[in-house]
């Protein structure tokens, strides 16, 4: 069973071919998957869709057009007529670097975005899903008709031209609960995990998360607010998008 190897790499930008062998393949309702003896796909989780890309022996190539974590990275595979001679043998992995770039800024983007709205109106994440288009964070607050897009808008945009570095580190669920810059409640992560991955806005934010990021706020590039909607009372949807 192979370990999500994206865990322990930061930033996510750019990410490298690695090499890797099949170690399992199980064919399902929904297609054919992959168990690799280790890999650096990310698998949807968070909010964050999953990373796509190839397997090649240098003559056949397999589509990988979904990641799942769930017992164990797998990997779902499409153009799978050479599977069977591609079992065993060295591959090499590509993971579609566009993709994954766009989904490193998308996610770090929703950090500043969820900082800035907890700082000025208490406005709590309870939810988001981030696309390569246009991203949603739902927000709830105590009083919801105090927020303004404008200057949530203009503060992220202050913290994307100040450049300020993102890093990720391990840190225990003690120190993190004590922490006034980690917003997220820290109830709704297992008991169990003590030791934590964490990404951290130096100054704006720290975030135990698993997904991929950037490794400075300027690699962003500025974002801009688009759609807002009401989603039950005192809580607010907001759609952003980011201007290359």
């Amino acid at each position: 069973m192979s370990e999500p190897g994206h865990l322990k790499l930061h930033p996510g930008l750019n990410p490298e071919p690695f090499s890797c062998t099949i170690d399992d393949v199980e064919e399902s309702e929904d297609g054919t998957w992959a168990t690799l003896d280790r890999t650096f796909f990310y698998p949807s989780g968070g909010g964050q869709p999953a990373d796509h890309g190839t397997l090649s022996d240098g003559e056949n190539e397999l589509r990988v057009v979904n990641v799942t974590g769930k017992g164990g990275v797998r990997h779902q595979l499409e153009h799978c007529d050479a599977i069977d001679e591609m079992r065993g043998v060295d591959l090499q992995a590509t993971i579609d670097i566009e993709r994954r770039n766009e989904l490193c800024r998308m996610h770090t983007a929703q950090h500043l975005i969820s900082a800035v709205a907890d700082e000025f109106w208490g406005g709590r994440t309870v939810g988001n899903q981030i696309r390569l288009d246009c991203t949603r964070i739902d927000l709830g607050f105590e009083n919801r008709d105090q927020f303004d897009r404008d200057m949530l808008q203009q503060s992220v945009n202050e913290y994307v031209k100040a450049d300020l570095p993102v890093f990720m580190d391990f840190q225990e669920r003690s120190v993190l609960v004590q922490n006034p810059l980690v917003r997220v409640n820290m109830d709704l992560i297992p008991k169990h995990i003590n030791n934590l991955r964490v990404i951290t806005i130096v100054g704006v934010d720290i975030c135990p998360c698993a997904g991929t990021h950037v490794e400075s706020t300027g690699q962003i590039g500025q974002i801009e607010i688009g759609r807002i909607r009401s989603k039950g009372a005192g809580k607010l949807r907001v759609e952003y998008t980011l201007n290359d």
